[in-house]
């Protein structure tokens, strides 16, 4: 903040008017006015021809007398941390609308529309804020907003990945080898064989069990996916229509805490399941 205040006061317009002011002053006006009782202007042009520095120190110190009054201008500081405030909104929207176009190509049909019905609300609701009235409430709104649409492309790419990894054909077709090497144990006669099959059995009714249980996390994402895009469309109707109040934050605030809260879990979970099937193989 310190770094963006004291370059927005050097940068400020009416600071470098104020020192392109005193040089033109200094070097041109002051030359031709009796600076002082006893020295004639041209006495103090010689002067000057001689040695201009003190008229550019002068100048400098003019200047860094308005910079430090800008810095601390209670207004001046207000408009600082007001653009940094939009530039990050800047920033974190195009940051997520990369991310969603690597993940749409990635994506179902349907996944798609999703995610550019959620895109698009996102956007509008960014686009209400940048054109509208930006009051501190308004800002945190937009800000969790954002944070929200960050966190529903991280789930729906893990509801992607997982949702290929877990499909009802997988449990279809072990359902079917179970039930070929049950038949195939009760017919065969060596022992050692029937083991074998007993073994590769249980293993798949494993597979089917932990399958079940992902289909379950499955839909449970789904669920949140859902709630993450109805929540979307609420704040940008409230956003367009200035409804928005400490209710809906504290609300939005829950909501994204729970969607990073719930990202986290499912992938330690996911992880461990990788690692405690490699472990069975």
């Amino acid at each position: 903040m310190k770094s963006s205040l004291l370059k927005g006061a050097l940068l400020l317009r009416r600071n470098i008017v104020a020192l392109i002011a005193s040089l033109v002053i200094l070097n041109f006006v002051a030359p031709r006015l009796p600076v002082a009782p006893f020295m004639a202007p041209e006495v103090y042009e010689q002067i000057l021809a001689v040695n201009p520095y003190p008229a550019l120190l002068l100048s400098l110190a003019v200047y860094a007398i308005f910079v430090l009054q800008s810095m601390s201008s209670r207004e001046f500081k207000e408009s600082i941390a007001q653009k940094e405030i939009i530039n990050k909104i800047r920033k974190t929207s195009e940051a997520n609308q990369l991310n969603a176009r690597i993940l749409k190509r990635k994506l179902e049909p349907n996944a798609q529309q999703r995610l550019d019905n959620m895109l698009r609300e996102s956007n509008e609701i960014v686009h209400s804020f940048l054109t509208g009235n930006k009051g501190h409430l308004k800002e945190q709104v937009v800000q969790q907003s954002l944070k929200l649409t960050s966190a529903y492309i991280t789930l729906a790419d893990m509801f992607r990945v997982r949702s290929s990894a877990s499909n009802a054909e997988r449990i279809s077709q072990l359902a079917k080898r179970i039930n070929a090497n049950t038949g195939n144990m009760n017919s065969v006669k060596d022992r050692g064989i029937a083991d074998e099959l007993k073994r590769v059995i249980d293993a798949d009714e494993r597979m089917i069990e932990s399958l079940k249980n992902e289909r379950l996390e499955l839909d449970k994402m789904d669920a949140r996916l859902q709630y993450m895009e109805s929540t979307i469309g609420m704040l940008k109707y409230n956003i367009i229509s200035n409804l928005e109040s400490e209710d809906i934050l504290s609300h939005l605030e829950s909501d994204v805490h729970e969607a990073d809260v719930l990202n986290t879990v499912l992938n330690e979970r996911y992880d461990e399941r990788r690692e405690a099937r490699r472990a069975r193989l």
